[in-house]
């Protein structure tokens, strides 16, 4: 062959290879993680056909994305999942190794000095913001000449907050909060149903500070409300600041983004917006989660808009899994606010007919779904059954950005980038992930196995796990998910030898 043609053909393939190179693997796109609040499983219309709720939006992102179909919470409930998720860390590492959340003015759970997903990104040339629930605490502004216990974290009464209230003074600046743990900007709430009822932008108030008490016949604890809150305006008004994030934050010439949006949805209080009112068959719930349904269509058409739809990565998944209630205590019929009302008054199952809610180490409690979207990396359509975690996003994101993280780093977060591009590799059929149930006691699912260190949904650690010695009290809890998906079958005593290897495992990366 003439070496001209040669040439030309070495070029033509050179130059393509390139291209798909660039097209499966974009150096450094934009992150969006679309994180809902108590969102069940079997909440989203594409995991569940029997879902009494249309989420077409989110349907649409797994129809051009990829839908996990065995993806879970570290946590039950909302502070340790959210810890998990942020340091790739489990929660039992932090200061609430007995499980629980944090409250209303407790000080921050993210250790001073432990980096965040959010702080790689920032190192590596992002933008960094997130708009949202924090609920990972504050270094909240004493008044003069008042202290307050900084280690104790949850659980407080009525008096007890209040009493604790009354200290803090919300006209100064906060400290420890997001721009901490490295977002470059905040704009959200502390906690939706717990004081301050407030919007905080940064490190201070947004508007105007707090000064009254929230009255006895709206949603959430006694304490401090601005003027004007409404539990209705609380999610479009942090869309609102989103939306417009997007828009500035992917203009041409600028540094790639991460965006992590905690949605204070559909959580308590359960305030869909007038306009939604009435759009699901599922109650005030089911109208809440269409809410957040039509924003997710509002976010993605804002990034095609912004012409970096190519070139950016969206999650969309939950902290945990649901309450299964229909409503809102304080919405007119406080019937509706009962764990179990959703399956009463509309049979709606937001568990997808998995045992257990949110709190529960069963796994309608930690169940969740998670929708991966990427144009040209992540293969439109599929449906994955690997094993995944919330504690996988930070090393995630550091092998899609192609750096090295510390052992000492994330210590329980994997890289699930080559699953998210559809490759076929053995470790992540050997894998193992542990959660934790809202009193703390942990589970451990490798393969299709799953042992509960507890004998009931929660688990009581004063009977069931002794922290000095990392060993667990019998009995607890065994269940061939592939064959028992509902944790009907217990085989704990039938299968001595598994539960005794799974014990073993839990306990050495307990202890790693």
């Amino acid at each position: 062959m003439n070496l001209k043609y040669v040439l030309i053909l070495f070029f033509f393939l050179a130059v393509k290879q390139n291209s798909i190179a660039q097209t499966t693997h974009p150096q450094k796109p934009n992150i969006i993680f679309i994180l809902a609040d108590d969102l069940g499983y079997g909440d989203v219309s594409c995991y569940n056909p029997q879902s009494k709720i249309s989420t077409p939006n989110i349907d649409k992102l797994a129809s051009e994305g990829m839908l996990f179909t065995h993806a879970h919470a570290a946590s039950s409930v909302c502070t340790p999942s959210r810890y998990a998720l942020l340091t790739g860390r489990n929660p039992y590492r932090s200061a609430l190794k007995n499980g629980g959340v944090l409250w209303s003015y407790d000080w921050p759970l993210i250790e001073k000095n432990t980096e965040t997903v959010a702080d790689l990104l920032k190192n590596n040339g992002y933008q960094t913001a997130l708009f949202g629930k924090w609920h990972l605490g504050w270094q909240w502004p004493l008044r003069e000449n008042e202290t307050v216990d900084t280690t104790k974290f949850g659980g407080r009464d009525q008096k007890a907050s209040l009493e604790r209230e009354e200290k803090i003074d919300l006209a100064k600046p906060f400290g420890g909060g997001p721009l901490a743990c490295g977002f470059d900007h905040y704009f959200g709430v502390d906690i939706p149903s717990l004081p301050p009822f407030a919007f905080i932008e940064n490190n201070t108030i947004y508007g105007p500070v707090p000064t009254k008490l929230k009255p006895d016949n709206m949603s959430g604890l006694k304490g401090l409300m601005q003027d004007g809150w409404t539990s209705e305006h609380m999610l479009p008004v942090i869309m609102d600041k989103a939306l417009e994030y997007i828009d500035t934050a992917a203009k041409p010439g600028g540094n790639p983004f991460f965006l992590l949006l905690t949605l204070p949805a559909p959580h308590t209080p359960i305030a869909p917006s007038p306009e939604f009112k009435g759009k699901s068959a599922a109650g005030d719930y089911g109208d809440f989660v269409y809410e957040i349904d039509s924003y997710v269509g509002k976010l993605v058409a804002a990034v095609e808009a912004s012409g970096t739809a190519d070139n950016t990565l969206i999650i969309f998944t939950s902290d945990n899994g649901p309450i299964n209630a229909a409503g809102d205590l304080f919405a007119g019929n406080p019937k509706m606010a009962d764990y179990g009302s959703l399956q009463q008054y509309f049979n709606h199952s937001s568990s997808a007919g998995l045992r257990g809610m949110k709190g529960d180490a069963w796994q309608g409690g930690h169940s969740v779904p998670f929708i991966a979207g990427w144009p040209g990396v992540i293969p439109a359509g599929e449906t994955n059954d690997q094993v995944v975690t919330l504690t996988d996003f930070f090393k995630t994101c550091a092998g899609i950005l192609n750096v090295p993280v510390a052992d000492s780093i994330a210590k329980d977060s994997y890289n699930i980038f080559p699953l998210l591009q559809s490759k076929k590799i053995k470790r992540y059929n050997d894998r193992y992930i542990i959660t934790q149930s809202s009193l703390g006691c942990l589970s451990i699912i490798s393969k299709e196995w799953k042992y509960i260190a507890c004998n009931n949904s929660g688990g009581n650690l004063k009977d069931h796990y002794k922290a000095d010695t990392l060993s667990y009290a019998t009995p607890g809890q065994l269940y061939n998910l592939k064959k028992d998906p509902q944790e009907k079958n217990n085989l704990y005593n039938a299968k001595p030898a598994i539960v005794k290897k799974l014990n073993e495992m839990l306990i050495k990366q307990r202890n790693k």
